[in-house]
């Protein structure tokens, strides 16, 4: 319950996408395509949260070898654990990385760290895929600075997004940042961005034009009565 949903949904401009206030409202893993003219430029992967990290954790290292045998650990955790009931959130979260994805780490900043935090973002290391992290806000409170001190050392960038009051601004200087995680992404972002822009000016043109209808209406308007 840190806002991911809310954030694939920002970002897509998808309502389908489910958000609830309580815990656990995504329990299966949702592709949701970010199209230019019908044609996706990628694709955001919401996923389910972990569920048991720290015996995950215990899990993987009761196995460990080198550093550079981890992201295929992580992968036999997944395959050992199909069928049964073990691990069963890790395994939805961790399968689209596995498979190429990177990764978003969303947290809640109005909330205090937990050092039972620190094995999900472990877990995510190990995989080997770039990732970063979002401090989103849901509430009142304000550990943000925690949080970030913690984040800076397992994902290599940090940033502040609130998905529920996010500008425009905001939304394109995150679908920016994409572009320092991956440069092979570079060319989908700034198709993205520059399909977003453009979008924009079309959204001011038509609702300025609905605006000058509606002026018109107003100052052109006649009411007869007649008086007995």
């Amino acid at each position: 319950n840190k806002g991911k949903s809310s954030i694939v949904a920002t970002l897509s401009e998808d309502d389908s996408v489910r958000i609830a206030p309580r815990p656990g409202t995504t329990t299966e893993v949702r592709e949701y395509p970010v199209r230019v003219d019908g044609r996706p430029l990628f694709v955001l992967v919401d996923t389910p949260g972990f569920e048991d990290a720290t015996r995950a954790l215990a899990w993987l290292r009761a196995r460990e070898g080198s550093a550079a045998e981890r992201p295929a650990l992580v992968a036999e955790l997944v395959r050992a654990h199909e069928g049964t009931d073990d691990f069963r959130e890790e395994r939805k979260l961790l399968a689209p990385i596995l498979a190429g994805a990177s990764v978003l780490y969303v947290v809640d900043g109005t909330k205090p760290f937990r050092p039972n935090y620190e094995a999900e973002m472990e877990i995510l290391r190990w995989t080997g895929r770039p990732g970063m992290a979002l401090v989103n806000r849901i509430g009142e409170g304000d550990h943000a600075a925690e949080w970030r001190r913690a984040l800076d050392q397992y994902f290599k960038l940090v940033r502040d997004f609130d998905a529920f009051s996010a500008t425009f601004e905001e939304r394109l200087h995150l679908l920016e940042t994409f572009r320092a995680l991956r440069p092979e992404w570079r060319a989908a972002v700034d198709e993205a961005t520059a399909a977003l822009l453009s979008q924009r000016t079309r959204r001011r043109a038509e609702a300025a034009a609905e605006l000058a209808d509606l002026l018109a209406d107003v100052l052109t308007h006649v009411e007869e009565t007649s008086v007995k």
